[in-house]
């Protein structure tokens, strides 16, 4: 049993895959646009692909977590708490990104851009982290 959990969670990461590109291409965004209406406009409209992305891999967890007869591993209870830290900081980022669309104080949304730019790296550095520990 332990072999086949192993491979399904093997293929659970690889259709998460695409979890990848969204960060990826909002950090690109983050440190090469300069202006602000820019930067905003992108985060903007990779939101919908990010949460897109994110139903996604909590679907196909799920599933395969019910092929596994529900069973409570410690790598499937990790995957699930930074799914929820990702998905919970992707709806502040929203939030946050709604209120410095008014905002004309520059600091406030340099301060905004640099949250961005660590909440992006954070969402990575856990998919890695995830991707190296099951493989």
């Amino acid at each position: 049993m332990e072999f086949v959990g192993e491979q399904l969670l093997f293929i659970h990461l690889f259709l998460s895959f695409p979890l990848l590109l969204p960060p990826l291409w909002n950090l690109f965004c983050l440190f090469t646009k300069e202006s602000h209406t820019q930067r905003l406009r992108s985060l903007a409209v990779t939101a919908p692909a990010y949460y897109t992305f994110l139903s996604a891999s909590l679907f196909s967890g799920l599933v395969i977590w019910a092929m596994l007869g529900f069973i409570m591993d410690f790598k499937i209870l990790t995957m699930l708490a930074l799914w929820l830290v990702c998905f919970g900081l992707e709806i502040l980022r929203h939030k946050r990104q709604k209120l410095i669309k008014v905002e004309a104080d520059i600091s406030k949304r340099e301060a905004f851009f640099r949250w961005a730019k660590l909440k992006y790296s954070l969402d990575l550095s856990f998919f890695a982290i995830l991707l190296l520990w099951v493989i």
